[in-house]
């Protein structure tokens, strides 16, 4: 769980994907490390979990709505409108898509090359023109954190979703876990090579995230995990946190993971 601390005192994060599920939770944990957040994605400004940092949190928290997907040039130029150059110390790259668990194809040669699209349109296309867009304005040094699954490393066990669809089971679309494993990538090869300029590019991959699945499949997924739970939102933000801040300063093209050791075995 996050405690106030001062951490990320003075530095300035940029999170990408702030809305929705895990986003207002990344947000806080920098807020409560005494950064400031610039909240950036689809609906920022109408989440009632953001709205509720911003009056917690008066001055810290301000808001860019911004669509990924648009490569027009300029398009992310909102996001950085009146902050210093090179003031941005960190961005985290939390901007995704995914089905719902139950809701895939009987087999995966039913997915189309559109449904793989549609993914990568987001989950890589959309977040390398983001982060493209926000390197020349990082400080010297900083942190950029891409959000990863365990999917990007592991594949789905159908046991998982064996339950689904009156027992035929449930196939998770694949462009998932190959768009997370392309991020990895990414990750690696842009951690390396913007390292001279001090920036530093790290991945967090999660895994078995609590976030109110059905007890069929809570049940499934904590039988395959070595510590036979899913994983609390709130223990996600001591590694954001560490990786955003100097304690980091000698990681780059590092992949995090955080699956209650899901993917060691």
């Amino acid at each position: 769980m996050s405690l106030l601390g001062s951490r990320l005192s003075g530095h300035t994060i940029v999170v990408l994907g702030a809305a929705g599920n895990l986003g207002p939770i990344w947000a806080r944990s920098i807020l409560e490390q005494h950064g400031s957040v610039v909240a950036c994605g689809l609906g920022v400004g109408e989440d009632g979990g953001l709205a509720a940092l911003g009056a917690g949190f008066p001055g810290a928290l301000s808001f860019r709505d911004c669509d990924i997907t648009d490569s027009t040039p300029g398009a992310f130029d909102s996001v950085t409108e009146g902050l210093e150059p090179g003031s941005i110390s960190g961005v985290v790259l939390n901007a995704g898509t995914d089905s719902v668990p139950g809701t895939g194809k009987l087999a995966l040669t039913d997915y189309s090359v559109e449904e793989w699209r549609q993914l990568f349109d987001v989950n890589v296309f959309g977040v390398v023109t983001f982060l493209n867009a926000m390197v020349p304005h990082l400080a010297n040094p900083s942190s950029v954190v891409t959000v990863g699954s365990m999917y990007g490393v592991v594949s789905p066990k159908p046991a998982l979703y064996s339950h689904f669809n009156d027992g035929k089971g449930s196939m998770k679309n694949p462009a998932y876990g190959a768009s997370k494993a392309a991020l990895l990538a990414i990750t690696k090869q842009y951690g390396t090579y913007l390292a001279p300029q001090g920036i530093r590019v790290n991945m967090l991959t999660l895994g078995g995230v609590a976030a109110g699945q059905d007890p069929t499949f809570v049940s499934h997924f904590t039988d395959h995990s070595p510590q036979g739970r899913m994983v609390p939102r709130e223990e996600l933000t001591g590694s954001l946190v560490y990786l955003l801040s100097d304690d980091s300063l000698s990681m780059t093209g590092h992949n995090m993971i955080v699956d209650g050791g899901y993917t060691a075995w």
